[in-house]
């Protein structure tokens, strides 16, 4: 009884924007909570702390930090409290009463009734309400692992956008370098009677243009860290304190039996699987509706002295309606996530075909562009030999450096293009196809502490 009557009481708990803002601003790689949660997922430990950023570190750094995940941990919270509420029985009520009688004949005037209400759920609705909110339930629980690996896919993009950028910029200015000194050549030449104006005047238009190609992949490259930033969970402040792995090409990967995996592991068929369980449960709740609960009402009554006890009964009866409008409701609900799923296997499978075909085409472009760079490479050492023995002078030398990076910046465009449509291709899949990043169960990643950053 006293068990009974520990009630809770509520707490305030207000949102303080300012201190929530300081938080996320104080965030760091060093919390020792994040070493630890480094740990827990088989980070090396001779490699701590992290000297170089990669994709790996920074979606570990986004899977601790961003708050997507603790919004995904919260609907799963709120689930499981729909599934304890689906689980419990009804109340039992209580009922009494006094009644006074003006002509009591020397008996007393008094007449007092108590008596309780037993509700009685028939045909199964308690079991199709938690089967219902299971289905719910674990929906939810896969959506925490679905929203990891966006927040995993967003790092991964962003990483590569700002590592090409920096590698962009760093071939730019080399390209204006030689570009600056095939302009100040062609002058000389001009001055000594051996170039054209025109010559002079192409070679400027160019220098011009790359210096503008230069300056504008270089301001891109603060943005992009900055972006970085925000999809690492992390403040610009305590990114910029960060190395960033450089860009780097990634080995091609087998593309066999690719379409299976993706329509049977992919998170979120996982979770419309769920959500169809959870459809097929309301339907059959809705069903057995159409048998009513049954209350028993046990009283005992005191009649002037008199003892009497009685049992009562009550319940709702479903003649007219019989729930028909609300099992049409769930039957349509129920078709509604079948067509769902279907349309959103269709689409895996388009989408994957779309990225293969991408990634198979960005494949085919880079290697032939390292073809031309290979090619370019011959020629470069061969123009260099030349112009140490005298055969060549510096001009044609410098021209065909510039050549060569030319050909080096198509190699670096399309091996950007590769690793972009190959992310593509693992969000299809969601998964690294190379496994290099091992993502954590949606079990750990919602047995992790939610509230760890609010």
């Amino acid at each position: 009884m006293v068990s009974g009557c520990g009630f809770q009481s509520y707490l305030p708990k207000p949102i303080e924007p300012a201190k929530i803002a300081n938080k996320l601003a104080q965030r760091s790689v060093s919390d020792a909570d994040f070493q630890t949660f480094l740990a827990a997922q088989e980070y090396p430990k001779n490699q701590l702390p992290i000297a170089l950023w990669g994709e790996n570190e920074l979606s570990l750094s986004a899977l601790f930090f961003h708050p997507d995940l603790n919004t995904a941990r919260a609907q799963w919270r709120a689930a499981q409290a729909a599934q304890m509420t689906a689980a419990q029985r009804p109340e039992i009520g209580i009922n009494g009463s006094a009644d006074n009688h003006s002509q009591s004949a020397n008996k007393s005037p008094w007449t007092y009734t108590l008596g309780i209400d037993i509700p009685i759920v028939t045909a199964g609705k308690r079991e199709a309400q938690i089967a219902q909110a299971a289905g719910l339930t674990e929906a939810a629980r896969i959506e925490i692992a679905q929203t990891a690996w966006q927040v995993h896919s967003r790092v991964a993009k962003s990483l590569l956008e700002f590592q090409y950028s920096v590698a962009q910029s760093a071939i730019l200015k080399n390209e204006v370098t030689l570009r600056t000194a095939i302009a100040d050549m062609l002058v000389k030449r001009m001055d000594a009677g051996m170039a054209s104006s025109i010559e002079v005047s192409n070679a400027r238009i160019s220098l011009q243009k790359a210096e503008q190609a230069y300056m504008a992949e270089s301001g891109r490259i603060a943005a992009l860290g900055a972006a970085l930033a925000n999809d690492a969970g992390l403040s610009l402040n305590m990114f910029s304190q960060l190395k960033v792995q450089p860009f780097a090409k990634t080995e091609p990967v087998s593309l066999n039996d690719l379409q299976y995996e993706a329509l049977l592991n992919r998170l979120d068929i996982r979770a419309s699987l769920a959500r169809y369980e959870a459809a097929e449960a309301k339907l059959r709740l809705e069903i057995a509706k159409q048998y009513p609960d049954i209350t028993l009402s046990p009283s005992k009554t005191l009649d002037q002295g008199d003892k009497i006890w009685s049992l009562g009964f009550s319940s709702l009866l479903t003649l007219i309606n019989k729930n028909r409008g609300m099992i049409a409701e769930a039957t349509a609900l129920r078709e509604l996530e079948v067509t769902q799923f279907e349309a959103l296997q269709a689409k895996v499978i388009g989408d994957l075909n779309q990225s293969k075909a991408a990634y198979q085409a960005a494949l085919e472009a880079n290697t032939k562009a390292e073809a031309v760079l290979e090619s370019q490479q011959k020629r470069t050492e061969q123009a260099e030999r030349q112009f140490n023995a005298g055969f060549a002078d510096r001009l044609a030398f410098t021209s065909t450096q510039l050549e060569n990076i030319i050909a080096t910046q198509s190699v670096l465009s399309t091996a950007y293009q590769a690793q972009i449509t190959k992310l593509n291709l693992e969000d299809v899949l969601q998964r690294s196809l190379d496994k290099r990043f091992t993502m954590p169960s949606d079990t750990n990643l919602a047995s992790n502490n939610a509230d760890r950053n609010n």
